[in-house]
């Protein structure tokens, strides 16, 4: 069995890596690390868990029984400063989701930290991998958008407009929340160019607040000659191996991914336009599950294991 651990086990994301690890059939979670809960319940602060497990949080890591540790942390250099004090095992692995490893991050085999989206570094994560970083749910979404593209060389012919629809509940619905730049734009374009080095088109964004609790919609468009049936079957290709992101000829809409793994995504050409729609859930494929999926190509597990969730 594979012993976990999680650090800020009050944060959503902890929560949702709880769900998954509790019923993971390879999987026996340790320790879930919250010191301002010590004692408490983690049901009691994670709805849905009652019933599920009655293990308490701690105020003390024990890194000596932790094969993974999934860094949960929401402030920034706390991930750092936490694995500084108390450094893993020899060979324990180390899923950061807080974005304090990301810019070190890469899609190399053998490097200390890899891009942890799994359609773009399955391999230097199977092979001998330690440490994955995830990437934020809106950078895995325009990614989950564009990769055939980039794998094919294609993404050549002008200028690339996003425009996303999230949760954030610290806005209102409508409200605009990035403006042409995004903070997550450097991430998105390094990961491009793993697989088509000489990308450099410009790329502008729009994203909002669409008043939901869960998931995120991304609309991307540019200027592309191949047809449709050609962009569908570059895609079909790119993904058929992977078993979360999917292909449909209906637009996809939010009801079809929130609770899931899944990332689906629609093709249409518009004129000379390539339209490119895709829906997944923000806390689950996006963030939960993403880290989840990690481990399981880290430790050389099947990788759907603990993540087929029921449809919604």
């Amino acid at each position: 069995m594979i012993r976990a651990a999680i650090t800020g086990g009050a944060t959503s994301v902890a929560g949702e890596i709880m769900k998954l690890l509790i019923n993971h059939p390879d999987v026996e979670l340790q320790w879930v690390l919250e010191p301002a809960f010590e004692g408490a319940l983690l049901s009691q602060i994670h709805k849905g868990l009652r019933g599920e497990t009655y293990m308490r949080f701690s105020a003390r890591p024990d890194m000596s029984t932790a094969d993974v540790v999934f860094l949960c942390f929401e402030d920034p250099g706390e991930s750092k400063a936490f694995i500084a004090k108390n450094p893993p095992m020899e060979k324990a692995k180390i899923i950061d989701l807080s974005g304090d490893y990301l810019d070190q991050s890469t899609f190399n085999d053998g490097d200390d930290w890899i891009f942890g989206l799994p359609e773009l570094s399955r391999k230097p994560l199977v092979r001998g991998g330690l440490h994955a970083s995830v990437p934020r749910a809106l950078t895995s979404a325009v990614l989950l958008s564009l990769l055939p593209m980039a794998k094919s060389g294609l993404l050549t012919e002008g200028d690339i407009h996003v425009t996303a629809v999230v949760a954030d509940p610290d806005a209102e619905p409508g409200e605009t929340l990035a403006l042409i730049d995004l903070e997550e734009a450097d991430d998105i374009v390094r990961a491009l160019r793993s697989l088509q080095p000489t990308f450099d088109i410009p790329m502008t964004f729009m994203v909002m607040c669409g008043g939901w609790k869960r998931g995120i919609s991304v609309s991307i468009h540019f200027k592309s000659s191949i047809a449709e049936d050609k962009a569908e079957s570059i895609y079909n290709e790119f993904y058929e191996d992977h078993g979360f992101t999917f292909i449909s000829s209906d637009l996809p809409n939010l009801t079809e991914v929130v609770g899931t793994n899944k990332c689906i995504i629609n093709l249409q050409k518009v004129g000379d336009r390539l339209v490119i729609n895709a829906v997944l859930d923000d806390m689950v494929k996006g963030a939960a599950a993403m880290a989840v999926h990690d481990m399981n190509l880290l430790f050389g597990l099947q990788e759907r294991v603990g993540l087929m969730l029921k449809s919604h």
